[in-house]
């Protein structure tokens, strides 16, 4: 996927420009029918998308942000005018394509309602939205995860007589001005496959625009993980320590746990309640039992100096600086590679 700003791009972007400069608001009322379609009963549409900015993906909300363009393009015979240049027409006074995003919420329309009708009557409306959309992510390898993020639109019609032919337009791409810092917005792609919005509904003519989205995963390597893992080694300071000094041994083991614990609070907030673990999760359950387990060890060779069997208590430590670390390597495989 090329991400840079081509001549199609460009053109779009001019023809938004001269689309504020030469809209006739006080424009003739034009049809406001459906316009009549082809031999074969359909009403072609060309659909266009161009993602200019991704401002966040918002994981816990399930939502990202975003900043989209969508041209549409469609012939109406009606609009024909002897004339050779381009004319801009309000959308309420003429016959368009009612054009929805299934997952809007909350983005609004920052152009004006107007569409360009060449002189064969061939009419264009271009639309941005900007703000919040709906985007069910799967979780399961977070923070290692990669989504495809669709943002569905749905053609919707009251005449109940309109049958669209939905088809790609010359534009379906990511500029090069993306801003969102913890994502990497690798592509884009466009289907016309009809979507049926409810089980109850037949369904309807639709243009989806997929990006593919990769989480960059250097702050939560840096930030969480390595420093996760060297909490978990503390732990293993008690294996060094004299049996006998029990306070000691107690102390650092209690606050490896303590540590754990509130590293699970402080990134409940960065995902939503999931019915499944993600990679992280097994990670964090994995290190706390490990930490864990090595309070059970200082309680075991506690038990063994109260008895008075020192080189029994020795042996356990001696076996746990091997063990141990053996166990944490196994838990990371089984986090973040299996």
């Amino acid at each position: 996927m090329n991400l840079s700003m081509t001549p199609a791009v460009k053109n779009l972007l001019s023809l938004l420009l001269l689309a504020f400069s030469l809209v006739d608001p006080t424009a003739a009322q034009e049809p406001l029918t459906p316009p009549p379609t082809d031999e074969n009963g359909v009403l072609k549409v060309e659909v266009s998308f161009l993602l200019v900015d991704v401002m966040g993906i918002l994981d816990a909300e399930q939502e990202i942000k975003a900043d989209l363009f969508f041209r549409l393009h469609w012939t109406d015979p009606r609009l024909a005018s002897e004339g050779a240049e381009s004319r801009f027409l309000p959308l309420d006074s003429i016959w368009a394509p009612n054009f929805q995003s299934t997952k809007n919420r909350g983005a609004r329309e920052m152009l004006p309602r107007v569409a360009m009708v060449d002189a064969s009557g061939g009419a264009t409306y271009t639309q941005r939205l900007t703000g919040r959309f709906g985007a069910s992510t799967y979780l399961a390898n977070f923070p290692f995860d990669r989504h495809q993020i669709s943002f569905p639109f749905f053609f919707a019609t009251s005449e109940g007589v309109v049958e669209y032919a939905v088809e790609q337009g010359p534009v379906v791409e990511i500029s090069n001005l993306l801003s969102t810092p913890d994502w990497e917005i690798s592509g884009a792609s466009m289907s016309t496959e009809p979507l049926r919005v409810s089980e109850a509904l037949p369904p309807v003519p639709s243009a989806t625009l997929t990006i593919q989205a990769s989480r960059i995963t250097t702050h939560y390597i840096w930030n969480t993980i390595l420093p996760l893992i060297v909490i978990v080694m503390m732990s293993w300071t008690v294996f060094w320590a004299p049996p006998a000094q029990i306070a000691v041994q107690f102390g650092f083991s209690a606050t490896s746990i303590l540590t754990v614990i509130a590293y699970r609070f402080a990134l409940a907030n960065q995902v939503p309640p999931l019915s499944y673990s993600t990679r992280l999760d097994v990670f964090l359950n994995g290190a706390f039992i490990l930490a864990f387990l090595a309070l059970l060890e200082v309680i075991l060779t506690a038990r063994l100096i109260y008895r008075e069997r020192v080189a029994a208590a020795e042996r356990v430590d001696l076996h746990a600086r091997w063990v141990f670390p053996l166990l944490l390597v196994a838990v990371a495989a089984r986090a973040f590679v299996l």
